[in-house]
């Protein structure tokens, strides 16, 4: 052997000869093979077991052979541990014997069925043996039988129906597997695809919502330009009509100074009239009429600020024009009416800078957060009476101020409505969320607001909830473009 002495070779050889015969050998060689393991107590039935696979199965196989259950369930945790595939053992079986003994065999069988389920298992049966006494023995779908003492042909013929057995197994287990990774992976696509059709979904709501906010502001630029023309006309014919009427009055004033006595018909005419009261009261009939008419021009001027379509580029602006331009939109939801005292608006605004904006996106902005403000008025007075809200008004009240350590206007919008559920308050900036009525909220309000303030202007905005109080939210908006975040 390479060289060795002849006593060093012949006692290397014997040493091999004596190992192989241990169940330790297993230890010793490399394990590619798959292995086909026998448990049997006698030194012969192992012998005959590998003498008779030899021929058959050697070249494919690793025949190993151990004297009893323990041995064998050690061996097979380090071969399986090492990476050695297990196809089949072979285990003895003896009975008829002591009823304790036949039990251990039994509880060892299931203790390696437990731990090595996919291994095919071969009984080595006595002609006596009973297997009506032990019924999970025959009930078992992977177990096979063989008569000892066996014929090789027999051998040979179970082990390779074990061998077929195994593999079959072994493909479909591995089918099963290939199956649950394709419905896995059709669950993860489905899932892909159902998160997708929700996206669209918002998606096409909010273009949908952002067209019909172009729309309407087409509209309400168009309208506004159609009362500008008949209201310029109005204040203009007021302002003549107030010097022309003063003439009228000087006239009328001189010819009861110089005409004291007039005809009787003009004196009883004058009587019926009442000429003193209409001169006086037509004054204040022009008054009111310039009242209306600048009343109008501010509705016209807030509606087109609203109307803006201004997503071009970015103007100079002052933000509480902006504000009081959304709350002259709002002023007829903020007067008394029969089921409650008007809304307070509390104004508190700090000297601001202008800012780089587009006044219709904000407007939008402020417009629908002083909306949903009123909204939640009326849920949070509906058990309230009105003498209560007298006692305890419902009141919005806005707040600017600049930041100077972060450049930028903060404007805080807080109402006393009542708040909402942290439950709730979590989501009100998720898309096509809402807890109105149908037909009243499309979910969309709010995270339109949230992708104007953070997206357009490169601000930030939060809210605010604390329950049976009211809600706050804070719009940040920098002055030199820098992202807030």
């Amino acid at each position: 052997m390479l060289g060795l002495q002849p006593e060093l070779s012949q006692w290397l050889t014997l040493w091999f000869a004596i190992a192989q015969l241990s169940p330790f050998y297993l230890y010793l060689r490399p394990m590619s093979k798959p292995v086909i393991l026998c448990i049997a107590s006698e030194h012969e039935t192992r012998q005959q077991f590998q003498a008779h696979l030899q021929v058959d199965y050697g070249d494919d196989y690793h025949l190993a052979a151990v004297g009893d259950y323990d041995s064998a369930l050690l061996q097979l945790k380090r071969l399986r541990a090492g990476g050695s595939e297990i196809i089949a053992l072979v285990c003895e079986y003896d009975q008829p014997r002591e009823a304790r003994a036949a039990q251990q065999d039994v509880d060892a069988l299931k203790t390696l069925d437990q731990q090595f389920p996919a291994v095919v298992k071969i009984l080595l049966l006595t002609p006596e043996a009973d297997l009506q006494a032990n019924p999970w023995l025959i009930s078992h779908h992977s177990t096979r039988y063989l008569y000892h003492p066996w014929q090789p042909q027999d051998l040979r013929l179970t082990v390779k129906a074990a061998i077929e057995h195994y593999h079959q197994r072994q493909m479909i287990q591995q089918q099963q597997q290939m199956l649950n990774a394709l419905q896995l992976q059709n669950a993860q696509l489905l899932n892909t695809l159902q998160e997708s059709e929700q996206t669209l979904l918002k998606s096409q709501a909010q273009l949908l919502e952002q067209d019909k906010m172009a729309v309407l502001g087409q509209m309400v630029a168009g309208i506004t330009h159609e009362i500008n023309n008949p209201v310029s006309f109005i204040a203009g014919s007021l302002k003549y009509g107030r010097e022309y009427l003063d003439d009228i009055i000087s006239v009328l004033r001189l010819y009861q100074e110089h005409y004291p006595e007039p005809h009787a018909a003009i004196a009883e005419k004058i009587q019926d009239v009442d000429f003193n009261y209409l001169l006086e009261d037509f004054s204040n009939l022009l008054d009111a009429m310039q009242e209306g008419t600048d009343l109008l021009r501010q509705i016209s001027t807030s509606a087109r600020v609203f109307s803006r379509s201004d997503r071009e580029q970015k103007v100079e602006y002052d933000v509480h024009k902006i504000i009081n331009s959304a709350l002259m939109l709002l002023k007829h939801r903020l007067k008394a009416n029969m089921s409650r005292p008007a809304i307070e608006v509390v104004r508190q605004y700090a000297e601001l800078p202008m800012v780089r904006c587009y006044p219709g996106q904000l407007s939008q902005v402020f417009l629908n957060i002083l909306a949903n403000a009123i909204d939640a008025f009326e849920d949070h007075n509906r058990d309230r009476s009105y003498d209560e809200l007298e006692l305890h008004p419902n009141q919005i009240t806005i707040l600017s101020e600049y930041d100077q350590e972060e450049d930028c206007l903060r404007i805080v919008i807080r109402d006393n409505a009542g708040g909402i559920e942290d439950v709730i308050h979590e989501r009100i900036f998720d898309k096509l969320f809402t807890t109105k009525t149908v037909g009243k909220g499309t979910g969309l309000g709010l995270p339109i607001c949230q992708q104007i303030i953070e997206s357009q202007h490169r601000g930030r905005m939060r809210s605010l909830s604390c329950w049976h109080e009211g809600m706050q939210f804070t719009i940040e908006l920098p002055l030199a473009g820098k992202f807030l975040g």
